[in-house]
């Protein structure tokens, strides 16, 4: 509701009545919360007391600056778009400004060519979306997100894979699937109750974050099955980080002790597509699983 009202408020500043009307715009420009920046050239000339607060730049140092040193580089083409909108008409749009201090912070700008201080001026009028942005970036975190674990889910495995084949088909380069169980957890509940048995699948879970690069991609798809999936990877090497794997699980000292068995698959030798990628490792897996 709050955003609605300073959006509103914003359009107001727009209207004919207002900016004919200098020392009206200025009176209501100070008042309101929706940020205010008007620039004629690249020079800005004018900026209001939101504009302050949300940039964390101060008036003088606003008014020695032009909106490009605002914007973050991957939104100004976007921003150079907008820019020939006509006289009076208000267009919006989404951008991404650098804070005084290196924050990041969403605007949503209306923007539009005004006459101020008797000569042609473009007007940028911003609500501030930073705090609506993160909640989105946390709902889409969550939807591909195991609660238990904090690995990805089914989800985000398929999402994963699917990235990569595209990726194969682009640049002809090889990519490797794990796929781990882990060994005996109905023994383990059985004996020392689910609490420990959630315990240990967030172990595992830890020992596959350890051994993974920040291009690879973890996950939990079943209740006791995990998957790897290890871009830009041959089969060698992708056992090489099994074998440390298996090691990693059988040096803890931690009780009860841990154990998987863990398939190994390469796209697109072992399968040309996802599911018969994934049921090469599977067969693989459960070749391994003790009995």
């Amino acid at each position: 509701m709050l955003t609605k009202i300073r959006e509103r408020t914003a359009d107001a500043l727009l209207r004919p009545e207002f900016l004919c009307g200098e020392t009206n715009f200025r009176t209501i420009a100070e008042a309101i919360a929706c940020a205010i920046f008007i620039s004629q050239g690249e020079q800005l000339n004018y900026v209001n007391r939101a504009a302050e607060t949300i940039t964390g730049y101060s008036r003088e140092e606003l008014l020695s600056m032009n909106f490009w040193d605002l914007v973050g580089p991957d939104c100004r083409e976007l921003v150079l778009k907008r820019e020939g909108t006509r006289h009076g008409s208000a267009r919006q749009y989404e951008v991404k400004i650098l804070t005084k201090s290196g924050d990041e912070r969403w605007l949503d700008i209306s923007t539009a060519m005004i006459e101020f201080d008797g000569m042609l001026a473009s007007l940028h009028s911003a609500v501030d979306l930073t705090e609506r942005k993160h909640a989105e970036e946390k709902v889409q975190l969550l939807a591909v997100t195991d609660p238990l674990t904090g690995l990805g889910n089914y989800r985000r495995l398929v999402e994963a894979l699917d990235a990569e084949v595209k990726r194969t088909g682009r640049t002809g380069r090889p990519f490797a699937v794990l796929l781990l169980d882990l060994d005996q957890l109905k023994k383990i509940n059985d004996r020392y109750g689910h609490l420990i048995g959630s315990q240990t699948l967030c172990r595992l879970a830890d020992v596959l974050r350890a051994f993974c690069r920040s291009i690879d991609t973890a996950a939990r798809y079943g209740r006791d099955e995990f998957a790897v999936i290890l871009p830009e990877t041959t089969a060698a090497a992708a056992r090489l980080v099994a074998s440390r794997i298996r090691s990693r699980l059988a040096t803890d000292s931690i009780h009860p002790p841990l154990s998987a068995s863990i398939g190994v698959a390469v796209y697109p030798h072992d399968g040309e597509t996802i599911g018969a990628l994934l049921r090469t490792a599977d067969c693989e897996l459960y070749g391994m699983k003790p009995v």
